[in-house]
C-alpha cells in the first residue's frame, strides 16, 4: 500500500502549484495504520477521532490546520459518500460557496475526489479543501483549512513535508518504499520509443481560411500542418522543441524529433465542451486523448501521458507559424531581463526597498550581495508570468514571478518586494499579413457601435457581462470588446491565423443574422438604441475630453467551473478633474485546477496571494480610449465608454474601462 503516498501528492499538485522547499521533520507518529513525520515548527494532536496538525506561533485569529481522518471502509457509492463527508465537515462555515466536485485519478489508478468550500466563521474568511481517495476496500480522507491566502503560501513547505512523509505502516514496522516520480528540471525528456521510420519529411500546410472554406471547423478538427511540442516540465530552455507532430490529410499523423521519424498512425476527433483528438493507432495510441485549442493565432494540441509508463510526460504542441511564434514570444516576456529594477516593499504602502540588479546567467544582486535563481517557464505554459525560485544569496528560499506587460517589466518576490523597470513595449502581433475578403453580396445595411449587458450570475464578469456589436455597412460586424478603441474594429484586417477579425452579417426584413447564427428580430428605438430579440443594444458614444471626479471600483470573485479554484480581483481608480489618477489593485486565487480534471492535466491556475499595489499618473480620454500615463513613464491605453445615461445625457456613475465595469463609490 505504499502508493497511498501518491494520492496525497494530488493535494499538493491541486492546491499548491508553487515552488516548494522541504521543511525538516521534528517528530514521528502513527495514525490509523499510517506513519508520518511532524514538520519542524508544527504540532500534532488527535481530535474527535482525527489527526490534526497545525503550525506553532500563529497570530491571534490566524487558522492553519490539516485534518486527517482514519481510513474507513470503502462505501458502495463513493461520490455520495464524499458529498455527505463535505457537508458534515463544513457545517461551521457561513455564506458558503463551493466548487464543483473534481474527479481525479492517482498515478496508480485509484479514484480521488476533491472540492473546495469557501465561507466565514464569525465573520472571518475560511478556505477549506477536501480530498478523498478510494483505494481497494478503504477510503482515505483529509481536509486543509486556512484563514487567508497569505497563510496558505507561508506554511506550504511544512504541509509538503508532512504529505511527503505519510506512508502506510508495514507489518514489520518499517516504511514501504514509495514510487519514484518522473524526473523534473529538464526540458529534454525521453520521447516514446517508436518504430524506426527514416528521415523527417516536410508536410504541406493548409491555410486556416482554406480549411474553413472546405467546410471544416478548426475548433473541432486539427488542421493538416506541423506542430512543435514543448514538454510540460519545470525548466526554461525552449530553444528547440524535443518533439514534433505532423497532422496529415485522411486523419493520419506522424511523430518525430524533426530529424527522424518515430512512427505514424491514425486519429479521430471527439466533440464536447473541450474538443479532443483520440489516437487510434501508431506511437501515440494508448495515451490519453489530446486537447485541441484554437485561437486568433492558430491551433494547439495538448498531448497527455506520452512515453514509457514510468516516465510519462505531457507536451503542449503549437501549430508552426503564428501560433508557435506567439508561444515563444510569451516565453520571452516571462524570462527575466538583465537590468536595474526599482523596488518597493510588499505591504508597506509603497515604501522603497533596495534596488535589484538582474544579471546574466540567472544571477541577481541586492545590497551588493549576489545570488542565483531558477526559472520555470514550461511546466505551466499558459501562465502570464515565469516562476522564479531564489536558490542562493540574500533572497535564498524565496519565490516569486516575472512578467512584462505594456513595457513594464516586473519581478514580484513573495512577501518581500515588487521590483520594476519601464522599457519600450515589446510589440505583440495582433493582425495577419493579408486583407479580409469582401463580404458576400446581400450582406450589410447597418452602422454604428453598440453594446448589451446581462447580469453576471456566476461572478465571472465583475457584475455585468457585456456583448458588443460594431457594424460596418459593407457586411462585417466586430463582436469582441475592443482592446484600445473602436479603431480595433477594422474589418479589413485578419487575425494572425488568416481569418477575418470580423464576422459577416445580414439584415433583411427586420431580422439580423450574424455568421451562422439564427436570425433575430432587430428594431431601432427612439433613443437611438436597438432592441435585438428583447435585449437592448446601447449606443457607444465617444468620450473625448471627459473629466471624471471620484473613486471608481471594479470587483469580481468566482469559484471556477471545471477546477478546484476560487479567485478574486479588485481595482480602484481615483480620478480628479485636473487630469490626474491613482490606481490600487489586488487579486488572488485560492488553489489550482487542470484542464483535464486529473493530476496529469495541464495546470491552468495557481495559488497566489498578491498584496495591494498602487500607482498614479495622468489620464485623458480620446474617442473611446482611456490613456493612462504612469509616473514611471509607461502608458496603458484601454477601450472606454459610458453605458448609462440620465435625462438623455451620459452618466458617469458607471464606466467600462479595459474590459472591467467600474462604479462610482458613494456617489462621489
Amino acid at each position: 500500500m505504499a502508493h497511498v503516498r501518491a494520492p496525497l501528492k494530488i493535494l499538493v499538485a491541486a492546491l499548491l502549484a508553487l515552488p516548494l522547499t522541504t521543511a525538516a521533520a521534528q517528530g514521528s507518529g502513527q495514525f490509523g495504520g499510517l506513519k508520518y513525520q511532524v514538520p519542524a515548527g508544527w504540532t500534532s494532536r488527535t481530535e474527535a477521532g482525527a489527526l490534526v496538525l497545525s503550525p506553532s506561533g500563529l497570530a491571534a485569529g490566524d487558522v492553519v490546520t490539516v485534518r486527517f481522518l482514519p481510513p474507513a471502509k470503502a462505501p458502495a457509492d463513493f461520490a455520495a459518500w464524499f458529498a455527505t463527508h463535505v457537508t458534515n465537515n463544513s457545517r461551521d462555515l457561513a455564506g458558503q460557496r463551493t466548487s464543483p466536485v473534481q474527479p481525479e485519478k492517482t498515478d496508480e489508478g485509484d479514484r480521488a475526489l476533491t472540492q473546495v468550500v469557501i465561507g466565514t466563521v464569525n465573520g472571518q474568511p475560511r478556505f477549506r479543501y477536501f480530498l478523498a481517495v478510494l483505494h481497494g476496500n478503504q477510503v482515505f480522507a483529509a481536509h486543509y483549512t486556512t484563514s487567508s491566502l497569505a497563510l496558505l503560501e507561508k506554511y506550504q513547505p511544512g504541509l509538503e513535508a508532512f504529505l511527503n512523509s505519510v506512508d502506510p505502516a508495514s507489518p514489520s514496522g518499517t516504511q514501504a518504499k514509495a514510487p519514484t516520480p518522473p524526473a523534473q528540471g529538464t526540458t529534454r525528456p525521453a520521447t516514446p520509443t517508436p518504430p524506426t521510420g527514416g528521415t523527417w519529411p516536410s508536410v504541406t500546410a493548409i491555410s486556416t481560411p482554406k480549411f474553413v472554406a472546405s467546410g471544416r471547423d478548426p475548433e473541432v478538427e486539427p488542421i493538416p500542418d506541423e506542430f512543435r511540442c514543448y514538454a510540460e516540465l519545470r525548466g526554461s530552455d525552449y530553444a528547440k522543441p524535443p518533439l514534433r507532430l505532423q497532422i496529415l490529410e485522411g486523419r493520419q499523423y506522424r511523430v518525430g524529433d524533426g530529424t527522424k521519424v518515430f512512427g505514424s498512425g491514425a486519429y479521430t476527433t471527439v466533440k464536447g465542451t473541450l474538443n479532443k483528438v483520440r489516437w487510434t493507432s501508431g506511437p501515440l495510441a494508448g495515451t490519453d486523448d489530446a486537447y485541441l485549442g484554437f485561437d486568433d493565432y492558430g491551433q494547439s494540441i495538448n498531448l497527455q501521458n506520452v512515453g514509457p509508463e514510468d516516465k510519462q510526460i505531457d507536451f503542449e504542441c503549437y501549430q508552426r507559424g503564428p501560433r508557435e511564434d506567439y508561444a515563444r514570444l510569451t516565453f520571452g516576456l516571462r524570462t527575466p531581463k538583465p537590468g536595474r529594477y526599482a523596488c518597493v516593499q510588499i505591504n508597506a504602502n509603497g515604501k522603497a526597498a533596495p534596488p535589484l540588479e538582474l544579471l546574466p546567467g540567472n544571477r541577481y544582486r541586492v545590497n551588493g550581495a549576489e545570488g542565483q535563481y531558477r526559472l520555470d517557464l514550461l511546466s505551466d505554459q499558459d501562465d502570464d508570468n515565469g516562476d522564479v525560485d531564489f536558490v542562493s544569496g540574500p533572497w535564498a528560499e524565496k519565490s516569486g514571478y516575472y512578467g512584462e506587460e505594456n513595457g513594464r517589466r516586473t519581478l514580484y518576490v513573495s512577501r518581500t518586494a515588487e521590483c520594476s523597470v519601464t522599457v519600450k513595449p515589446t510589440p505583440i502581433p495582433r493582425y495577419g499579413k493579408t486583407k479580409a475578403p469582401a463580404p458576400p453580396k446581400g450582406s450589410g445595411g447597418l452602422s454604428g457601435a453598440y453594446a448589451s449587458w446581462q447580469a453576471d450570475v456566476g461572478g465571472y464578469c465583475g457584475g455585468l457581462c457585456w456583448s458588443f456589436y460594431i457594424f460596418d455597412k459593407n457586411g462585417y460586424v466586430y463582436t469582441d470588446e475592443p482592446d484600445e478603441g473602436l479603431e480595433d474594429a477594422d474589418c479589413s484586417r485578419t487575425h494572425p491565423n488568416g481569418l477575418p477579425v470580423c464576422e459577416v452579417y445580414s439584415f433583411r426584413n427586420g431580422q439580423l443574422r450574424i455568421g451562422n447564427g439564427k436570425p433575430e428580430p432587430l428594431r431601432k428605438k427612439p433613443d437611438g438604441s436597438y432592441d435585438l430579440g428583447g435585449t437592448t443594444l446601447l449606443a457607444i458614444r465617444p468620450v473625448s475630453g471627459l473629466k471624471l471626479n471620484g473613486t471608481y471600483r471594479s470587483f469580481s470573485a468566482s469559484v471556477a467551473v471545471g477546477g478546484l479554484s476560487s479567485s478574486y480581483s479588485e481595482a480602484f481608480l481615483r480620478f480628479t478633474p485636473d487630469g490626474r489618477f491613482s490606481r490600487e489593485a489586488s487579486g488572488g486565487a485560492s488553489s489550482t485546477f487542470t484542464d483535464t480534471g486529473t493530476s496529469s492535466g495541464s495546470v491552468t491556475g495557481g495559488v497566489t496571494a498578491t498584496s495591494s499595489r498602487s500607482s498614479s499618473g495622468t489620464y485623458r480620454f480620446v474617442g473611446n480610449t482611456l490613456e493612462l500615463q504612469y509616473a514611471d513613464g509607461h502608458v496603458v491605453r484601454s477601450f472606454a465608454f459610458l453605458p448609462d445615461s440620465e435625462g438623455g445625457k451620459p452618466s458617469t456613475g458607471l464606466v467600462r474601462i479595459g474590459g472591467r465595469s467600474y462604479t462610482l463609490q458613494d456617489g462621489k
